[in-house]
């Protein structure tokens, strides 16, 4: 299909998505800090905080009766495409908004890109170890399905990942590797604290959503761990989810109750990365955790698991300590270690703080977006971006 030139008075992107607000703000600012972007439209199913250049679309009521949320913004996004003739149509996760963007932009000879934010899970074996309702359902990997999806990421003209380990799993399949490009989510400096000396509150903090993949029985596991070596560690874990209940009942069976604090969703989220010195992270698989990177932001050295796209930021024993999934032991001793040591623990902590700026500020991020989206080369990047009302969602951070 013919693909039309960019207008000359700046790119117009449709944006198709299910965000938390974490996710909004962490993927949208770097688009709004490009001079050339003229306006970005959001097709959400609720609108967020006000954001200065972002027009929301919302599906009408009837629609989602209908035809179910997913249908609905389809249809919504296809008939904005072919009105507006946006010159980008960005889709971030696969299913659905990946195909969404993928219909709209045939419809329409918008240029496409899919935002693999999940990694690789997003269609690997066909979707069934992903957070996607349909297929995640699935009760064994499916070829087929995944061959299918394939097809559809193959289509778009650029697929972004969150890392190089995403990257490279598209790379495994034989996409182009000039289509495939590493565009992170950006540091929102509204939930950024400034680095500080570590808190007395607690040793570790966590921040995510209380699901399986998150893995925070781990971590109690850990603490528990060491209170039998003798060092009780003051655990706080933000966030809420369906895995609250039994996350709380397991600190009592595992008797350390009174060292965890479970801290719910919090809209502080500054001041819970002020509370503590280090950031724990031990989760199944990760894209690129939004919460990670804003910790190591905010001056707090990380431990993690050695999954995904975690590995660009975090390196082992320079900018963070990495461990396998599962190891509690391995997990436990390097929260000792960064606990027990002053000096180890600062020097990961300034070493974490500027790997974080210079991968995923928004500067950084913008001028990833700008070189993918070919804005023409005189455009400026890292312009004071201004965004209306504070939309953070410490507790819903990927």
């Amino acid at each position: 299909m013919r693909r039309r030139s960019h207008r000359t008075d700046g790119l117009r992107i449709l944006v198709t998505v299910t965000f938390n607000t974490n996710q909004l703000r962490s993927h949208l600012l770097p688009l709004l800090a490009i001079d050339g972007v003229a306006e970005v439209v959001l097709v959400a199913d609720a609108a967020p905080a006000p954001m200065l250049g972002v027009r929301v679309v919302i599906p009408p009521q009837f629609l989602s009766r209908l035809f179910g949320r997913a249908v609905a913004k389809l249809l919504v996004c296809g008939f904005l495409a072919i009105r507006d003739r946006p010159d980008w149509i960005m889709g971030y996760n696969l299913v659905p908004h990946g195909l969404n963007a993928y219909i709209a932009g045939r419809a329409s000879g918008a240029k496409v890109m899919y935002h693999q934010i999940g990694g690789p899970k997003e269609w690997d074996g066909g979707g069934w170890m992903s957070d996607n309702k349909l297929l995640g359902r699935l009760p064994r990997p499916s070829r087929a399905v995944e061959r299918g999806l394939l097809a559809i990421v193959r289509r778009a003209d650029i697929v972004a990942t969150m890392g190089t380990s995403g990257r490279e799993a598209l790379l495994r399949r034989g996409l182009d590797p000039e289509r495939v490009v590493v565009v992170p989510p950006a540091l929102d400096p509204s939930r950024t604290a400034e680095p500080r000396a570590a808190g007395t509150r607690y040793d570790v903090v966590a921040i995510g959503n209380l699901i399986p993949r998150k893995r925070h029985s781990d971590l109690l596991k850990a603490v528990a761990s060491l209170r039998a070596r003798g060092l009780s560690l003051r655990l706080g874990i933000a966030g809420d989810g369906p895995l609250a209940e039994d996350l709380a009942d397991e600190a009592a069976r595992l008797a350390v109750g009174d060292l965890v604090s479970f801290l719910g969703f919090r809209e502080d989220v500054k001041a819970v990365y002020e509370s503590a010195g280090v950031f724990a992270l031990p989760s199944r698989d990760e894209g690129l955790s939004i919460a990670l990177l804003d910790a190591m932001a905010s001056g707090l050295a990380p431990i993690a698991t050695s999954v995904g796209d975690i590995r660009d930021v975090v390196h082992d024993g320079e900018s963070g300590i990495l461990f396998a999934v599962g190891d509690v032991e391995g997990l436990a001793d390097g929260l000792a270690r960064l606990v027990g040591d002053d000096d180890f623990r600062e020097r990961i902590a300034a070493a974490a703080r500027l790997q974080a700026l210079s991968w995923a500020g928004v500067g950084s991020v913008a001028e990833r977006l700008r070189a993918t989206m070919f804005v023409p080369s005189d455009i400026t990047i890292g312009r004071p971006f201004q965004v209306s009302g504070d939309v953070g969602r410490p507790g819903g951070a990927a």
